[in-house]
């Protein structure tokens, strides 16, 4: 008691000074709380919908139709009182019919003339062209790209579809379609107009605003389309090698069949070919995604908790000097080092609890921003909970790493003596707890318990002692050889000669002043620089190096699902067409699954999770005689003309993910047929060209008598592609052809809303480095006075002591800049060379606005917290003197 009314008092007498401790700890904190109660959220959300996220109780989801005895499983479920209804999904092009074409250049000539271009300059209706490109904005008579999904009466058994104008889905269906309001304004048709697909026209009968399983999809490319099974047969889409998912959705009775006796009867009849879904755990791929991002951001919030933990370290310790003639008073009044050790601990527990306080309040806001940075990517509704465990989670891990980090500054309270009291210097003694006033031992113990500390709280966030330590150990690693590194170069302003500018000469000065946390900002600063600006190269630089490191003859046009009546003819037109300057011979593509390796059925291998989904995949099996252009044979070789037993090429991901060497005995399944070969070689192919990058590529002849479809890739004029794209349309409405620049697109706003989630977590660690640097002015306070006040009174004017520390902290903010400037080009080079296989090619603009920025941030950071220094009155301090 005695400890708590003490630090009780003195901390309400002196708040002030633990403001900043307070801010960084609450900014730690709540980047951890925010992303872990983001995290339980989203989950709490998954298991609160999970009936209405897959529109039913029990997903099958497959690639291909169900063989007799999978069907039999199902009728198995029916008979014991469930409900079941199919639903398929595939992609295709989708058009503007002929009647509405006409009525749409009608409506666009009516807008013109409301917007002032009837009869305006080519240059206006240029403008408007460059402002809604094909394909987008006010519509497009090209064709579009979009994830057809055809339903059967029942659909959906959970969740609403809601629709504009509002009514039954199934009846609109028999008459319609019903598509997205993207594809309406893409297309430039209203609710009524008619729309072609494949070789049927459909009219639009409501726009789709709300599909209650989406999220059970996947990643989709395109508008969404829903129609009928009937009307999807009318398309005639669905040949013989055609792309689709088929997803089978189950309601179980209330009475006799529960879900573990329906998960029971499909696992005995289903292959593992196909995937099983229950409401507990509705997309399982997404829940793995969701806990590594939770552990990954968390990871990154603790170490702006662990900086932040090094700033109150900086301030307890400034503290304890301005301390150091009360804690020789209470000595030499009988107290003991324990007593006092005691009451200071505790005054720091009380910021800490402060400071989480005020994290778990930031957590709270963290936690509202969350759904709008992954809008687009992550649309799933999620309510702020104060979750219990994450709330106690918070508190725990800001008490923790706070006393860890300030117990070195709180031992050193027993070498003060009772003498000092009366042998008070003018000028502050430091508290030094250094190792050359402590034991080594004692030194060595301290940072050993607060490793220990941090890693197990790292384990706790990551759920694993190895990554929990290992992230510690390299965070801990890199702060220190950037510390060491500040520290030299701060030195190495001593040896400057001297300087004829006023305010560089003491700015350089400042950076070596007693109580100094320069190289500790330095290392913050740019270890937060680092982490932020890598992500930026990443996302700037991974697409435009994929395009550019293409071949010469790089597609950009892929044309998917040509039989073989419709293969002479397209390539004829293909061929002939304007602006196509290479159109290759297509390469056929057999649908197949993986049976079995060296007579092993794939189902009893030893693999891992993601190896184990891998191998669920349906493969599409091509031949050649010839070893593709770009590709490198790393295990094996190739073969020569037809080789008597067949031979299998093997690309390097599908070596690596099924384990497979040359002379594996692999057998596949397609049409109806199982297909046998030798694994020759283990390759790697850098071209994306179709058939290049098949993971099974057979020797000549294996795969004759089945039945093939091909896929053709195109190079053509970028201006060429929208007119090929609507001829292609017109006269074969059954092939997809997809221009390279959507999907690109597509996988370019995926980078960005990721980027975007790691960058706002990551911006965390560099807010922290800014509030260590204003806790480093405010511990300083009193030699930054009467520097200032000296200073002013030997003649100097405000506008100098203000530009002597904007040098200051311009020079820490500007090296640190540079420092995470190069380390993150490296790291940026060394992932782009490791993951991508390609080089890094130099950006100047982000490293020159880093550059600018930093130093920016760290004046006005000093400036801010120096202010009550510069209005201090020269004739006040010098009294005090």
């Amino acid at each position: 008691m005695f400890a708590l009314k003490m630090a009780h008092r003195e901390f309400r007498a002196s708040w002030k000074k633990f403001a900043f401790a307070i801010l960084a700890i609450g900014i730690g904190v709540g980047a951890v709380t925010g992303v872990q109660g983001f995290g339980r959220a989203l989950k709490r959300s998954l298991l609160r919908e999970g009936r209405q996220l897959i529109a039913s109780d029990l997903l099958i989801r497959t690639s291909t139709l169900p063989k007799p005895e999978e069907m039999a499983a199902l009728q198995e479920l029916k008979n014991q009182g469930a409900e079941i209804t199919l639903s398929t999904e595939t992609v295709s092009m989708v058009g503007v019919a002929t009647p509405v074409a006409g009525r749409t250049r009608r409506r666009r000539k009516q807008e013109d003339a409301q917007t002032g271009l009837q009869g305006g300059t080519e240059t206006a209706r240029q403008g408007v062209a460059a402002a809604h490109p094909p394909g987008g904005g006010r519509g497009s008579e090209t064709p579009i790209l979009v994830s057809l999904k055809a339903v059967t009466p029942g659909y959906p058994y959970f969740g609403v579809v809601e629709l504009q104008p509002s009514g039954s889905l199934h009846e609109i269906l028999k008459k319609g379609v019903v598509v997205s309001r993207d594809l309406l304004l893409r297309l430039g048709v209203e609710v009524g107009d008619q729309i072609r697909i494949g070789n049927a026209e459909f009219v639009i009968g409501a726009a789709l605003l709300k599909e209650p399983d989406r999220i059970a999809s996947g990643l989709e490319f395109g508008p969404r389309v829903l129609l009928s099974q009937v009307s999807l047969q009318q398309t005639g889409l669905m040949q013989f090698g055609s792309r689709a998912t088929y997803s089978y959705m189950v309601r179980l009775p209330s009475l006799g069949l529960d879900l573990e006796k329906a998960r029971r009867i499909i696992k005995e009849r289903f292959s593992d070919r196909a995937r099983v879904l229950d409401f507990r755990d509705p997309n399982p791929n997404l829940s793995r995604s969701l806990d590594r991002m939770t552990m990954f951001l968390s990871l990154t919030g603790l170490f702006a908790l662990l900086v932040g933990g090094l700033g109150v370290a900086t301030s307890m310790h400034a503290y304890l000097q301005q301390k150091m003639d009360n804690i020789a008073v209470m000595k030499s009044l009988g107290g003991r080092s324990s007593q006092i050790l005691r009451v200071y601990l505790t005054q720091t527990l009380m910021a800490a609890f402060v400071g989480s306080l005020l994290g778990l309040a930031i957590g709270l806001v963290v936690q509202l921003l969350f759904p709008w940075l992954l809008r687009g990517l992550l649309d799933l509704q999620t309510d702020v909970e104060l979750s219990p465990a994450v709330l106690a989670q918070g508190m725990g891990i800001g008490l923790m790493s706070t006393a860890g980090m300030v117990l070195p500054s709180l031992l050193a309270i027993r070498r003060v003596r009772a003498l000092q009291v009366f042998r008070r210097l003018v000028d502050e003694q430091p508290l030094d707890w250094r190792p050359k006033l402590l034991r080594w031992g004692e030194v060595a113990l301290v940072a050993a318990g607060n490793l220990a500390v941090i890693g197990a709280i790292a384990s706790w966030l990551a759920d694993s002692w190895r990554r929990g330590f290992g992230f510690v150990g390299i965070m801990v690693a890199l702060l220190c050889a950037l510390w060491g590194m500040g520290t030299l170069l701060f030195r190495l302003f001593r040896r400057l000669p001297r300087l004829g500018s006023f305010a560089l000469r003491h700015g350089f000065s400042n950076l070596r002043r007693p109580g100094s946390q320069a190289a500790l900002i330095f290392a913050v600063l740019a270890v937060g620089v680092t982490f932020t600006l890598t992500i930026r190269l990443l996302q700037i630089s991974v697409l435009q190096q994929f395009v550019r490191s293409a071949p010469p003859d790089f597609p950009n046009l892929i044309v998917i699902g040509i039989t073989e009546q419709q293969r002479p003819a397209l390539w004829k037109l293909l061929r002939s067409w304007p602006g196509v300057i290479d159109a290759g011979e297509p390469v056929a593509a057999v649908p197949a699954r993986l049976v079995s390796v060296d007579g092993q059925s794939i189902g009893d291998r030893t693999l891992d999770e993601d190896e184990r989904r891998f191998s669920r995949t349906e493969f599409s099996l091509t031949w050649a005689r010839e070893m593709p252009p770009y590709t490198t044979l790393l295990q094996g070789k190739w073969w020569k003309g037809t080789p008597d037993q067949p031979q299998i090429s093997v690309g390097q991901f599908a070596a690596r993910a099924l384990r497979l060497r040359p002379g594996a005995l692999l057998v596949f399944q397609a049409g109806g047929k199982e297909i046998s070969g030798t694994v020759a070689n283990v390759r790697e192919t850098e071209s994306i060209r179709p058939g290049s990058n098949n993971q099974f590529i057979f020797s000549p002849a294996a795969l004759e008598g089945l039945p093939v479809t091909y896929v053709g890739s195109i190079r053509a004029r970028a201006d060429a592609l929208p007119l090929l794209q609507k001829k292609l349309f017109e006269e074969f409405p059954t092939v997809t052809s997809v221009n390279i620049t959507e999907i690109l697109a597509v996988i370019q706003r995926m980078l960005d809303r990721v980027s975007l989630v790691i960058q706002f977590v990551a911006a965390f660690a560099i807010l922290t480095g800014i509030v260590v640097l204003a806790s480093s002015v405010a511990s300083t306070r009193y030699r930054r006075v009467r520097e200032a006040v000296l200073l002013k009174t030997l003649g100097a004017r405000r506008a100098q002591v203000v530009t002597v520390q904007a040098v200051e902290f311009a020079t820490i903010g500007l090296l640190g800049g540079l420092a995470g400037c190069v380390f993150a080009s490296w790291l940026a080079s060394f992932l782009l060379g490791r993951l991508f296989k390609t080089d890094y090619e130099f950006r100047w603009m982000p490293l020159v606005i880093t550059v600018v920025a930093t130093p920016l941030f760290t004046i006005l950071a000093g400036w801010l917290a120096s202010r009550s220094i510069l209005r201090q009155k020269p004739l006040e301090v010098l009294r005090e003197e």
